[in-house]
């Protein structure tokens, strides 16, 4: 595992996860409250979803030395020196916890990276 950088890109699984979970409770919404009130709810959902997405995403995310990792963001460009607790796989998504909660915990589709570097995260994250 000599190259330890991921580079993220967007997902389209996270969309399309974020989309049916949506879906699912505006459906639950219509048969359980008035037309009003569950416009309302549209609306609301629909600005907390907009404004959930100017958090900068992250694109590159490098192993520096045992748990000591890299993190820089897109719109900022700066590059933060992060310790990692632990890594949790999921199947579809690994989620990367760091200590001293100095960032939000990172959620790192399958999607994101190529074939080599998702293997390559997940023996990282049953290393961990």
């Amino acid at each position: 595992m000599a190259n330890r950088c991921f580079q993220l890109k967007r997902s389209r699984l996270a969309f399309v996860f974020q989309l049916a979970i949506f879906t699912l409770l505006i459906v639950l919404l219509q048969q359980l409250l008035p037309a009003w009130l569950w416009l309302l709810c549209i609306v609301l959902g629909v600005m907390i979803y907009a404004y959930g997405l100017k958090v900068p995403q992250p694109i590159c995310f490098e192993h520096l030395h045992t748990r000591e990792w890299s993190l820089s963001h897109l719109k900022s460009q700066q590059v933060k020196r992060v310790s990692i607790s632990h890594l949790v796989d999921h199947q579809l998504y690994i989620v990367v916890y760091f200590q001293h909660f100095q960032e939000k915990p990172l959620l790192i589709w399958i999607d994101q990276l190529s074939f080599q570097q998702w293997k390559a995260l997940k023996k990282l994250a049953k290393l961990t």
